[in-house]
């Protein structure tokens, strides 16, 4: 009887062991899959910053200038920009002075300066954030790989336990039967 509840016991423990080893990997796969939109925009992010400083070829430099220099965000600005010089130029009578053209060249240059930078910064912050969401998943691999590798051993604990249950059954048995027959022969005399 003791041997049945032993098995019956192990038995239950490894399928609770590996319920927690799928649990492990379960929520791995759930967190990597949550910081794959963070680890995809940050390696864009990089590839843009990297190409915007030369380092991925002529190609890659001028499609990343293209791509930025036609971005609605910087059309807002120059449009904002041209407007606002348009709008005080019109108001003092000089709309269509040479010095309208000049004045709205010196500010989109100053705004393609300044916002050149400040992008190049967005796309530095955005690569980082990939980077840190590289590392987080890393780390939770590494530590689901130990959580399932924990449950695989205590599956390989449990089932060595149900291969001795039975020696450990016919041995309790041997014992108890010697100690009967042994009873017996003694207690004839």
């Amino acid at each position: 009887f003791n041997a049945f509840a032993a098995d019956k016991a192990a038995k239950t423990q490894e399928r609770a062991a590996k319920a927690a080893g799928d649990l492990v990997w379960k929520q791995y796969e759930t967190t990597r899959g949550d910081l794959q939109p963070y680890r995809e925009t940050g390696g864009n992010a990089l590839s843009n910053y990297a190409a915007l400083h030369g380092l991925n070829g002529q190609e890659a430099y001028t499609k990343a200038l293209g791509d930025y220099t036609q971005s609605p965000f910087l059309s807002q600005l120059i449009n904002n920009t041209r407007d606002s010089v348009e709008s005080s130029r019109a108001a003092r009578g000089g709309l269509f002075s040479g010095g309208t053209a000049q004045e709205i060249g010196d500010r989109t240059g100053q705004l393609y300066l300044g916002d050149f930078n400040n992008y190049l910064g967005r796309l530095s912050g955005m690569a980082q954030s990939g980077q840190q969401a590289a590392a987080q998943t890393g780390q939770f691999g590494a530590n689901a790989a130990a959580g399932k590798a924990d449950a695989i051993n205590q599956v390989g604990q449990y089932k060595a336990q149900q291969a001795v249950i039975p020696s450990l059954a016919w041995q309790q048995f041997t014992n108890d039967a010697t100690k009967a027959l042994g009873a017996f022969a003694g207690g004839g005399r």
